[in-house]
């Protein structure tokens, strides 16, 4: 399952810190303004929002996101002189 990474800057909306979210997840999972979405997230610096509410089916898409990860880390540190 292919990926995608993007870089957002926090912005000041009142008292409070917002970001906007990619217009590529808001058209592929039809995101529509008032809509409530799920919003898991660590004091370790990672985020995740997504469209489901149910833990085993966003643990399901995110074992999915990993496993493309670690692919991209994998290529990423391989040498192309060694090939």
């Amino acid at each position: 399952m292919p990926f995608f990474e993007s870089s957002r800057k926090v912005q000041v909306m009142g008292s409070s810190l917002a970001m906007t979210i990619p217009a590529l997840f808001v058209k592929a999972n039809e995101v529509e303004k008032g809509q409530e979405v799920s919003v898991i997230f660590g004091l370790d610096g990672v985020l995740v929002l997504s469209k489901f509410a149910d833990h085993e089916t966003i643990r399901g898409q995110l074992l999915s996101i990993l496993e493309s990860l670690e692919a991209r880390v994998i290529d990423e540190g391989s040498d192309p002189d060694e090939e």
